[in-house]
């Protein structure tokens, strides 16, 4: 897959679910659809919960990666 340009970054590091949920959320509201956000977690239920999330909402999870003990989700919305 080639590099994904992202357009807006929901930092939900050291935040307990279901705060990185809430802050994606929030961010959904400000932006246009066919945004890519990038969404970086430290929770490990976050694996289940945004991919949940995603699917609940009809998101596109277009990549998702494990980098240094943090989850990294790439959305379109």
């Amino acid at each position: 897959m080639s590099e994904l340009h992202v357009n807006q970054l929901v930092d939900a590091r050291q935040q307990p679910c279901p705060m990185p949920i809430l802050m994606l959320k929030r961010t959904l509201k400000t932006l246009p659809s066919g945004q890519i956000i990038l969404v970086k977690s430290t929770d490990p239920h976050s694996q289940q919960d945004l991919v949940h999330f995603c699917q609940v909402q009809q998101l596109k999870l277009l990549k998702t990666e494990i980098q240094n003990d943090e989850f990294h989700y790439y959305i379109e919305n």
